[in-house]
C-alpha cells in the first residue's frame, strides 16, 4: 500500500486531519458524540431565524426548481433507471473480467454513466443552501469546525490567522472517498490490525457509538470484505481487487439469494392444496414495488403470457380470459391430445 493511503489510515486510527500553513500546524479533529449532539442546537436556532426572514422551507424549494426547470420528478426516476444500467455493467464486468479488453470499455462507460447519475442525483439540491435546512447546516458546520481546530499541543486554535472558513474548506477537500476506505479495508496493515482486532472484540480500543464516522466507514468496508473472502463462492483475488468486478459480483449475490427466496415464497404459497391445482394464481399488490415483485415469482413462460396478454389488451383494448393467445393454445393442445387418446383407444 503506497504512502497516501497509509497516511489516510493513520489519519482514520487518530481521528484528525491535519493542516499546515508555513511554521503553523493544526489538527482537525473529528467530533465527538457530545458535540454532535450539542451541534444540532446550533442548527435549531439558525433555521428558526433564516425561517422567520423568509428564507424558503424545503417544499418551497421544490416548487422553484420545478416552475425554473432546474429540477422534475423525472430527474429522480431517470437517477434510478441509471443506478440499475450500471448495476448491470458491474455485472457484465464482473462476468468479463479475464476478457480483458471488453473489461476496459465497460469500465468507461461505467464512469460515463456515474458521471450522468451525479448530475441527475444533484439538481435537486442546486439550492440547497437557500433553503432554512441550508443555512441551518451551514452554520451548524461551522459551529463544529469552531470547536475541533487545535494546535499540535492539544491547546484549542484562537482563530486569530485563519478563518472558520478556510478550514472547512480544507476539511471539506480532504473527504476521503469510497475508492480510499476500499484500498485500504483489503490490505495491509490495516487488514492485520482488523483480523486480530476482532477476535478481541476490540478493533479501535473503544465501543462502536464512540468511534468517528470514518473508523465506522472503514470497519463497514472491512466486514463487506470479509463476506467476499469467506462466502462459499468466494471471488478471485483479483476480482476481489477490482472495485467494480467485486461490485458484480455482490450484485449477482444479491440476485440471486432474492431469486431464491422468491421460489421459496412460490414454493409455500402452493403448498395451500386449494392453490396447487391451479394453474393460474392472482396476487393483490399494493404497490408498484409489490407489483414488480409479483411479476418476478412468474417462471420464464408466465413471464411471457403475461407480455402476450399485455400485447393484446393494449392493440384490442377489452379480451375475454377465454380468448387470450395462451388460452387458444390450451385449448388447441387439449383438443388434439383428446384427439390422440381416442385414436389411441380405437
Amino acid at each position: 500500500m503506497d504512502i497516501f493511503f497509509q497516511k489516510t489510515l493513520y489519519r482514520i486510527l487518530r481521528g484528525r486531519l491535519r493542516f499546515r500553513r508555513d511554521d503553523l500546524v493544526l489538527f482537525i479533529k473529528e467530533p465527538s458524540q457530545e458535540l454532535l449532539y450539542d451541534s444540532f442546537e446550533i442548527y435549531d436556532e439558525a433555521y428558526q431565524h433564516a425561517y422567520f426572514r423568509g428564507v424558503y422551507v424545503k417544499d418551497e424549494i421544490k416548487q422553484v426548481l420545478m416552475e425554473q426547470r432546474l429540477w422534475s420528478p423525472f430527474d429522480d426516476r431517470e437517477g434510478d433507471d441509471l443506478e440499475t444500467q450500471i448495476e448491470d455493467l458491474k455485472v457484465m464486468a464482473f462476468r468479463s473480467f479475464y476478457r480483458k479488453k471488453e473489461l476496459v470499455g465497460i469500465k468507461r462507460y461505467i464512469k460515463t454513466i456515474e458521471k450522468k447519475l451525479a448530475v441527475a442525483r444533484s439538481k435537486k439540491h442546486i439550492l440547497d443552501h437557500v433553503s432554512c435546512d441550508g443555512v441551518g447546516n451551514y452554520t451548524r458546520w461551522n459551529w463544529i469546525i469552531s470547536k475541533s481546530v487545535f494546535y499540535e499541543d492539544g491547546e484549542p486554535y484562537d482563530w486569530k490567522d485563519l478563518s472558520i472558513a478556510h478550514l472547512v474548506k480544507h476539511y471539506e477537500d480532504n473527504v476521503i472517498s469510497s475508492e480510499t476506505y476500499r484500498k485500504i479495508a483489503r490490505n495491509d496493515p490495516w487488514r492485520s490490525m482488523w483480523a486480530n482486532g476482532k477476535k478481541q472484540s476490540d478493533v479501535f480500543g473503544r465501543p462502536a457509538v464512540e468511534l468517528t464516522k470514518d473508523q465506522l466507514a472503514l470497519c463497514s468496508y472491512s466486514g463487506m470484505y470479509d463476506s467476499a473472502y469467506e462466502s462459499h463462492e468466494s471471488p478471485d483475488e483479483k476480482i476481489i481487487d477490482d472495485d467494480d468486478c467485486l461490485d458484480g459480483w455482490f450484485i449477482v449475490q444479491r440476485r440471486k439469494y432474492d431469486r431464491d427466496k422468491k421460489e421459496r415464497e412460490v414454493d409455500d404459497l402452493i403448498k395451500n392444496p386449494k392453490i396447487a391445482a391451479s394453474q393460474e394464481i392472482y396476487l393483490m399488490a399494493g404497490s408498484q414495488e409489490e407489483a414488480d415483485n409479483i411479476t418476478g415469482l412468474n417462471s420464464a413462460y408466465g413471464k411471457n403470457v403475461i407480455q402476450s396478454r399485455d400485447a393484446v389488451l393494449h392493440t384490442e383494448g377489452s379480451v375475454k380470459h377465454v380468448d387470450m393467445p395462451d388460452m387458444k393454445i390450451a385449448k388447441h393442445v387439449a383438443a388434439n391430445r383428446a384427439g390422440m387418446d381416442t385414436i389411441k383407444g380405437k
